[in-house]
């Protein structure tokens, strides 16, 4: 479904990413985690057309989709959501899923998304939760093949945060390839059967949660970050 072939990119004498490669399965939900800087979000930026590598490839359907604009990406069926939520907080709940809403199932989305009680609501009155949900409406509403989720369970309560498993559980059944961004390693782990761990720019780990948390180089790259543990 989706394959990153060696790709690099620096910015000045920092090198974000260095050839990382890795593919990702139709219907699979793929973890990527690593300390802070290992390149994580410049990776993302990279698949999702918001940043051009230096060199390597991205496919998506064996199709390289290096150089298309993310609009473009979208049509193609990957959409990304972002770390720092971003939705139209003036606007109302409905409105916001009608913006993005390519395929007339806005009603659908909500009630999915668990906020159609909300849809007359002003985006900017709802909770944390209720704004990741809509975040992740937003790209639902795209249609999308592939989602790539950006921190999704960051500054969740431990109940909005097993509300949202619920939901990328639901995404995943109904077919919807996923790729999780996430420092909140507990939540992630009980989401997904494969992570890939990135450290200055490189992949040092590709395997399971249980695999991952014993590893000697993964263990080094957090050391003194997270708790790999959690």
């Amino acid at each position: 479904m989706l394959r990153v072939e060696r790709v690099t990119k620096s910015f000045g004498e920092i090198h974000a990413l260095n050839g990382v490669s890795f593919e990702v399965k139709k219907g699979e939900i793929l973890g990527i985690i690593g300390p802070n800087g290992a390149g994580k979000t410049t990776l993302f930026g990279v698949i999702s057309g918001f940043i051009r590598p230096d060199s390597g490839d991205v496919k998506l359907g064996g199709k390289s989709v290096v150089g298309k604009k993310p609009s473009q990406l979208v049509k193609m069926g990957l959409v990304r959501t972002f770390q720092i939520i971003r939705v139209f907080k003036n606007m109302t709940v409905e409105e916001n899923v009608e913006v993005a809403c390519w395929n007339g199932k806005s009603e659908e989305i909500l009630r999915r998304m668990g906020l159609w009680d909300k849809r007359n609501m002003l985006a900017k009155n709802l909770s944390q939760g209720e704004l990741r949900r809509l975040s992740i409406g937003m790209a639902l509403a795209t249609d999308p093949k592939v989602l790539l989720l950006d921190e999704p369970f960051s500054g969740l309560s431990p109940k909005e945060a097993e509300e949202l498993d619920a939901i990328i559980r639901e995404l995943n059944e109904n077919g919807i390839t996923q790729v999780i961004i996430e420092h909140r390693l507990k939540e992630l782990f009980n989401l997904t059967e494969r992570v890939i761990v990135l450290n200055l720019g490189k992949v040092i780990f590709d395997g399971s949660p249980e695999e991952a948390v014993r590893d000697e180089r993964v263990i080094r790259a957090y050391l003194g970050n997270a708790n790999v543990e959690a």
